[in-house]
């Protein structure tokens, strides 16, 4: 508390930087349930008309002769949100003469997943484990010529996870098939030395695919390009090794591998390694790339797969049919930090951050993995917080490298906050309205409204004690002078459920936005006011959290609905009485614009 005001006293500049919109705080992940049905909801079906009339703008504009497939998945549904196509005029006649959801694409890099996913599900790898536990002839990699043996010229194997080579994490070299030896050109012209060595090999430009044998004859004469777990260098080497693993792990060959325990469990019935009949995919006129055969390039760039397949893969990580729900969660996270603030590094996903997505503006992740391979570029994203599957497809010489990524951030943009509401829809009713337990003059009222995320607390009494107003010193002493200090609460899923039962937290925000903004002047970082996830679960009795609120749910026509509460911590359970009023006036305001200007007049009785 003296710390608290100090700080504020300190405080000689400001600045309006907060940790989310009015300062709020909720912890990492959903702030309220996804919804169940997004695709019924009149905000969601209003924004996906104009999220066609963009991108047909963007096909004059940016698709001539460029064939795209785009697919939208929510979980709860079977059929996807979005489902566009535009098909070049520029085909080869050998490719699919229609584009639909099952039509077959390079998708790059996009492999990579399907690489690390194959790892963590082969019995008796950890991910912990130094990489020369399973492939310790990797100590004798030959040197280049001159080579000093030092850390300058050799890499360090025993000091390299597989977990740092799914994260791209390893310091080894990005690429071992772009040695440009490999293509016949005169490189002294470009002020190059005479070329002593060459490699021979590459796997695309019409140049044979590096093998087993080019690798181990001369991968150790490149140098470490970084020591371990120092900064995140892409590496498509690293998953070559990944594959190894695998195979001297489970005896099988990778490709076997990863079509038994990943394609054929999701049920992904065109994607593969092998390249797939002609007539099945997008071939661009002169493309070089479709036929290409990348060698030890495969587990890191060389599937094939669709639209349809995509939102399955997706559905499936997001449904815990691929992993435990704890090994999903784990793998879902960030690895590393990189030179940008809004991007962090998985495994190995890229996990692009956004704060401007929703109303609220909280950090929102987006886990996304890019592939590019010739004319073919490839977006997979999948955004828990929503359970949803985004996925683009483009095949095309018109098409940059960047173009996928640009199309997924712009459904991101439009579709999140449409979805956000819908949730919140959702969750008014469900789980907002009154509880109470008249006997022991206990109460507490829930708000769904646009100031903040999460559920609202609007009033919070335990046997005739205002709990907001006790909180600073359920957290200190009983007797402590709370000096005024403004508490609201709101309260946001744990995702800890079980049957009909589903546990929330209470978040408190221990002071106005105007001082959080003061605060935060004092420190260097961004959003330094945001503590939560140091602050909860602090106030306990009797082993119980009083931050922590059990909805008891019963199902009705519409899905299950909250009718008590538990106050774990109060040991008191309240129920369901009335809808808080100002949010049915809100509902009924939102649906006399949409059907009937007459019910508003309903909202002057309330």
């Amino acid at each position: 508390m003296r710390l608290l005001k100090i700080s504020l006293l300190l405080a000689v500049v400001t600045r309006d930087v907060l940790a989310v919109k009015n300062g709020h705080c909720p912890p990492l992940g959903p702030v309220l349930p996804a919804p169940r049905s997004p695709s019924s909801n009149p905000a969601v079906q209003q924004v996906l008309a104009v999220l066609k009339g963009v991108l047909d703008q963007y096909a004059v504009a940016l698709f001539d002769g460029t064939t795209v497939s785009i697919g939208v998945k929510s979980i709860h549904e079977e059929t996807p949100l979005v489902d566009i196509h535009y098909q070049s005029p520029d085909l080869d006649p050998r490719g699919t003469k229609q584009i639909n959801a099952s039509t077959i694409y390079r998708v790059g890099s996009v492999s990579k997943l399907f690489t690390v996913l194959a790892a963590l599900k082969t019995e008796g790898i950890r991910m912990e484990d130094p990489i020369t536990k399973y492939l310790p002839q990797l100590k004798e990699l030959k040197k280049r010529e001159g080579s000093t043996g030092d850390q300058l010229t050799t890499v360090d194997w025993d000091d390299i996870t597989l977990q740092a080579l799914a994260s791209h994490m390893s310091g080894i070299g990005p690429d071992f098939v772009t040695d440009m030896t490999s293509l016949e050109a005169d490189w002294t012209k470009l002020g190059l030395p005479q070329a002593r060595e060459t490699l021979g090999c590459r796997g695309f430009q019409g140049v044979a695919p590096c093998n087993e044998e080019d690798f181990w004859e001369n991968f150790g004469k490149r140098d470490p390009t970084f020591a371990p777990y120092t900064t995140p260098m892409y590496s498509n080497t690293a998953f070559y090794l990944l594959s190894l693993v695998i195979e001297s792990v489970s005896g099988l060959p990778f490709n076997d591998f990863v079509q038994k325990n990943v394609v054929d469990l999701v049920g992904m019935t065109r994607t593969s390694l092998a390249k797939p009949d002609d007539k099945l995919g997008v071939i661009c006129l002169n493309d070089t790339t479709w036929d290409d055969i990348l060698g030890i390039d495969d587990p890191a760039g060389g599937f094939y797969s669709n639209t349809e397949d995509l939102l399955q893969f997706g559905e499936a990580i997001l449904t815990y049919k691929l992993l435990s729900p704890s090994q999903t969660r784990r793998w879902l996270k960030p690895v590393t930090l990189t030179s940008s603030s809004g991007l962090f590094i998985g495994a190995p996903w890229e996990i692009a951050r956004g704060d401007k997505l929703t109303s609220d503006q909280r950090p929102i992740d987006v886990y996304s993995k890019a592939g590019d391979l010739g004319s073919h570029h490839a977006m997979f994203s999948l955004i828990p917080d929503y359970d949803l599957v985004v996925s683009v497809l483009i095949a095309g010489s018109q098409a940059g490298t960047g173009t996928a990524q640009i199309i997924s951030s712009l459904i991101t943009q439009l579709l999140l906050p449409a979805i956000e509401d819908a949730g919140k829809e959702d969750a008014l009713s469900r789980f907002a309205g009154t509880y109470r337990d008249e006997q022991s003059d206990s109460s507490i009222t829930l708000v769904v409204d646009d100031v903040g995320p999460g559920l609202s607390v609007a009033d919070w009494i335990v046997r005739g004690e205002d709990v907001r107003g006790h909180w600073l010193r359920y957290l200190t002493s009983p007797t402590d002078d709370t000096g005024g200090i403004h508490v609201s609460m709101r309260l946001y899923p744990s995702g800890l459920s079980i049957g009909s039962r589903t546990a929330w937290r209470a978040v408190a925000q221990l002071a106005i936005p105007e001082q959080l903004t003061q605060m935060e002047a004092l420190l260097f970082w961004p959003q330094s006011s945001c503590l939560t996830w140091a602050l909860m679960d602090r106030a306990v009795y009797q082993f119980g959290a009083l931050d922590e609120i059990v909805f008891n749910l019963v199902d009705v026509d519409v899905g299950s609905t909250a009718v008590s509460v538990d106050l774990v911590g109060f040991r008191a359970t309240l129920q369901k009485t009335t809808w808080y009023p100002e949010q049915v006036c809100l509902n009924l305001m939102i649906m006399s614009w949409i059907f009937d200007h007459s019910l508003s007049n309903l909202c002057k009785i309330l």
